[in-house]
């Protein structure tokens, strides 16, 4: 009897009516979630990259590194009214080639002569800030290519600086 009211009030079917649409739902979702996917990753996708053309990381220009010239220590007193205060540091210049190596070593008494000229009229706060010493690099650069023309320095690096 009970099998026979559920068949006249149609609750049964009802219920398969409703467990078919969420399948049917689930199914749509599902196959459209895959499709957008298929359709992003191809038409989105980066166009491949044509054998002729090199690999990225080849085609970047490498810097050059060029002739290195060291110099002596440096130890000079900094403009401080006590004079207590002083700086120790090696420098470092690159320049283009052999050729300029031999040039510039030629002249390398009156580079020091430009850096302990530059470098004892600094106080102690021009000189710890890293602005400072960004300052004093340039700085120090353009007075070298002035004193080292026709040639170029490239590069000046410190390779110790040390101020107390």
């Amino acid at each position: 009897m009970a099998d026979e009211e559920k068949a006249e009030t149609g609750t049964e079917p009802k219920q398969k009516s409703k467990m078919m649409l969420f399948i049917i739902l689930g199914v749509v979702l599902l196959l459209a979630g895959g499709g957008g996917f298929f359709a992003f990753t191809t038409l989105m996708a980066p166009p491949p990259a044509d054998e002729s053309v090199a690999d990225p990381v080849e085609q970047e220009e490498f810097e050059v590194v060029g002739e290195m010239i060291s110099f002596k220590e440096f130890v000079v007193n900094l403009s401080d009214p006590k004079g207590k205060r002083y700086l120790k540091c090696e420098i470092s210049i690159e320049v283009e080639s052999l050729e300029a190596v031999e040039r510039v070593s030629k002249i390398k008494p009156k580079m020091r002569d430009i850096v302990i000229m530059l470098l004892t009229s600094l106080a102690f706060e021009e000189v710890m800030t890293p602005e400072g010493k960004m300052r004093i690099r340039d700085e120090l650069l353009e007075r070298f290519n002035q004193a080292a023309r026709p040639d170029k320095v490239t590069h000046l690096y410190f390779s110790n600086f040390v101020v107390q």
